[in-house]
């Protein structure tokens, strides 16, 4: 009887064995790094309103993301005045449970000088620019959580002026906290809450 080489027959088995587990391995390594990035990653999620807009630069290249500010003419507003726009925050910010405020931008000699979300509805006290300043900015602690804690907390990174408010307000209707949440800089802290403010609207 003829002697049969299973060597032969088990060499083609282990290679291609040996391929699938290196094909099998990288697909998982890559299946948890991208797991990773997206569950982690806090910019992976962040609004690009506020992510994409360049402090400082002129506001015509931010108009084709925050479509609100471009019928801004220079031109019709005095020497150092700003001009305040503002839109729905949903709008621009989808999805960020942001839905009781508002978006303001604020147009200095042709500069964005500032960004503002700002509760919309003094009746609703859902914390929604707390919980967003703390997920995406920074601690802020947990008596700003409060329902009727009143202050301001100074998060500000670098260049960049980041402030978190709470204030008693009055809307001609309702008194009620007012939430803000201001992104601006150091050198143009100054044009977002001067006297010579222009408030456009929508």
């Amino acid at each position: 009887m003829p002697r049969i080489d299973i060597k032969l027959k088990e060499e083609p088995l282990k290679t291609a064995r040996t391929f699938y587990n290196k094909k099998m391995k990288n697909f998982l390594k890559s299946m948890v790094l991208i797991l990773t990035l997206v569950l982690f990653n806090k910019s992976a999620f962040s609004c690009d309103a506020l992510k994409n807009v360049q402090l400082g630069e002129d506001f015509s290249k931010s108009s084709e993301i925050l479509e609100f500010i471009d019928a801004h003419l220079p031109e019709d507003y005095d020497d150092g005045v700003t001009a305040v726009y503002e839109s729905n925050t949903a709008d621009y910010c989808p999805d960020m449970g942001l839905d009781n405020t508002i978006l303001k931008v604020f147009i200095f000699e042709s500069k964005i000088a500032g960004i503002r979300l700002e509760t919309w509805d003094l009746e609703a006290q859902e914390n929604e620019i707390y919980k967003f300043v703390k997920h995406y900015y920074g601690n802020i602690g947990e008596a700003a959580k409060e329902k009727n804690w009143t202050g301001y907390k100074d998060i500000s990174s670098g260049g960049n002026k980041l402030f978190y408010t709470k204030m008693i307000d009055n809307n001609g209707i309702v008194d009620g906290v007012i939430e803000t949440f201001d992104i601006t800089t150091e050198e143009l802290v100054n044009y977002t809450f001067s006297e010579d403010i222009v408030e456009v609207g929508e």
